[in-house]
């Protein structure tokens, strides 16, 4: 079986995240922004639901 790996929608993601107010450059921000692409989700990959 292929890997799918789908692109993260941030715009859907980070409105709705804890980390919202956090800065891009610092963690866990920096992490997600740095991986666009994800396993089989759309999802950031330290997205925490507020």
């Amino acid at each position: 079986m292929e890997d799918i790996y789908k692109e993260v929608y941030f715009d859907q993601y980070c409105k709705n995240c804890i980390y919202e107010k956090t800065a891009e450059k610092d963690e866990p921000c920096y992490e997600c922004l740095n991986n666009p692409v994800n396993l089989y989700s759309h999802k950031p990959v330290n997205f925490e639901k507020k």
